[in-house]
């Protein structure tokens, strides 16, 4: 009986947040700004994340990396990045959707650039993908609806969450072949 009513109150939040910020495909050259999601749970995510901040760095991009972190913390556990920029299980509500004080410049502020690494189709990835204001949004997993202008999978024979850092590196690639 919970799930109707779960489905209901995120397709109304869904409609009020969405972006209406019209997407295409941009050239390098214009992408000046870049917000980036990822998943803490993913193998070597700090890799990755040393990855993206070195390809902004070499392309002149402004990057944010938000994260999703999931995991069930024991008390001497501590988040492994900032508190101000992870979304945590804690603070979604009771039907999945993230606070705003963690996502509202992902909603705030257009960006040139949105990339969800996050190979999972839960409801939080799929409401930050669908409503962040930006020009240009690639993901890993198809939303209904079409929130991204470009999906990455990896490959048939690999598991999605093994080989992100070779997903970003054909992000990268494509990017640098759009004219």
């Amino acid at each position: 009986m919970l799930n109707p009513i779960k489905n209901f109150f995120r397709k109304r939040k869904l409609r009020k947040f969405i972006s209406t910020e019209p997407t295409s495909l941009l050239p390098l050259s214009k992408i000046k700004t870049a917000n980036v999601v990822i998943d803490v749970e993913e193998p070597g995510f700090d890799v990755l994340k040393e990855d993206i901040l070195a390809w902004g760095k070499a392309e002149g991009i402004d990057i944010n990396i938000y994260f999703f972190d999931f995991r069930k913390l024991g008390k001497d556990e501590l988040l492994l990045t900032s508190i101000n920029t992870t979304i945590i299980k804690k603070e979604l509500n009771w039907f999945g959707m993230p606070a705003a004080d963690k996502v509202g410049e992902l909603f705030r502020n257009v960006s040139d650039l949105f990339i969800s690494m996050v190979a999972n189709g839960d409801f939080p990835i799929e409401f930050v993908s669908k409503c962040a204001r930006a020009r240009f949004k690639i993901g890993r997993i198809p939303f209904e609806g079409h929130a991204y202008d470009m999906i990455m999978t990896g490959s048939a024979i690999k598991e999605l969450r093994s080989d992100s850092r070779e997903i970003f590196a054909a992000i990268t690639e494509f990017l640098k072949k759009i004219e």
